[in-house]
């Protein structure tokens, strides 16, 4: 059933989505039950001539629609649809407006891939009303957490994108977040003129400074990151707080650690925790929104609701200051 997936590389909607709108259809109507596996989205890239991460973003999106499950080396399983799925109240309501709407359209004469496609075309356009937004990050840990807590305190949808796990070039939204460490590769990729990019500010947790602090008063603490851009960026947040015997380290090698007494890595890197635990204290660096961020995010999205709208956009603010969060367009 799977082999009958089709996409166009020449269509306006993106081929992830087509993997998903193709896939639900099946598991709706049955055509894939509970318990069936998905070719492995290496596989499927592969019959579709398309990138991996693309397969893997549709099975990605069907997971958290709660239509499959990936089961580790068992693959990606059919588990829906079922009345334990979240939403699932929402969708049975949708059920029964599409059903009497769908017996009016077959009494009108419409065939059923007719209307199949009619309902797809409809539902495209809404969907394309609605502000689309995302957050990208460096790991799937943070880019889901800063994207939850942007979500509950702007109150719209927020998708984490993971840096080198998605292809730009598919990505329509009208808004991407992420922070100042990220910035230059973000808008190095994304490069659709439609869509604003904008940079905000994340503060460490108090209890990360104490505990930094402590071991700097009398100790030398490494900094570690991706990029030394990003580690200097935040060395010197660390020191505008007050803590001095800040290093930016040139690697992980045993020469690189003489005379520190405790390294700072990112958050969500599990791997270079194992790698260094046994030679050095370790600490990853935990970050939360800056409230400043939150209230930026929150004026550029009402503005740009507003714009969807054909509403003009709110005036009169002020500009922000040069620490906090900027628009980057």
């Amino acid at each position: 059933m799977v082999d009958k997936i089709q996409v166009s590389l020449h269509s306006d909607v993106p081929i992830y989505r087509q993997i998903v709108t193709q896939l639900s259809f099946m598991i709706e109507t049955g055509d894939l039950a509970p318990g069936q596996a998905l070719p492995s989205a290496r596989l499927l890239a592969d019959n579709l001539h398309i990138n991996r991460n693309t397969v893997a973003r549709a099975y990605a999106e069907l997971g958290e629609i709660g239509l499959v499950e990936g089961r580790g080396r068992t693959g990606t399983i059919v588990v829906g649809p079922g009345p334990e799925r979240e939403g699932s109240l929402a969708r049975d309501q949708a059920r029964q407006l599409l059903e009497a709407a769908t017996r009016e359209c077959i009494e009108l004469g419409l065939s059923a891939a007719e209307i199949q496609s009619l309902v797809m075309s409809l539902a495209l356009r809404a969907e394309d009303d609605l502000l689309k937004v995302s957050f990208v990050e460096c790991n799937v840990d943070r880019a889901k957490y800063f994207a939850s807590e942007l979500e509950a305190n702007i109150g719209v949808k927020v998708r984490p994108l993971v840096l080198g796990t998605f292809e730009p070039e598919e990505e329509r939204a009208d808004l991407v977040l992420t922070t100042f460490f990220h910035l230059a590769e973000v808008r190095a990729l994304m490069r659709r003129p439609s869509t604003e990019i904008v940079a905000i500010v994340v503060a460490p947790h108090v209890q990360t400074l104490v505990q930094i602090a402590s071991v700097a008063k009398n100790g030398t603490v490494g900094i570690w990151y991706r990029t030394d851009e990003q580690a200097v960026t935040v060395r010197d947040s660390l020191r505008d707080s007050g803590i001095k015997n800040i290093e930016v380290l040139d690697g992980i090698e045993d020469k690189d650690l003489e005379g520190i007494d405790l390294v700072v890595i990112p958050d969500g890197l599990g791997e270079l925790r194992e790698q260094l635990e046994g030679r050095v204290k370790v600490m990853e660096f935990g970050n939360v929104l800056d409230a400043a961020s939150i209230r930026m995010v929150s004026d550029v999205v009402r503005d740009m609701q507003d714009l969807k709208r054909g509403a003009a956009p709110s005036l009169g603010q002020a500009a922000p200051a040069p620490a906090t969060p900027a628009r980057v367009g």
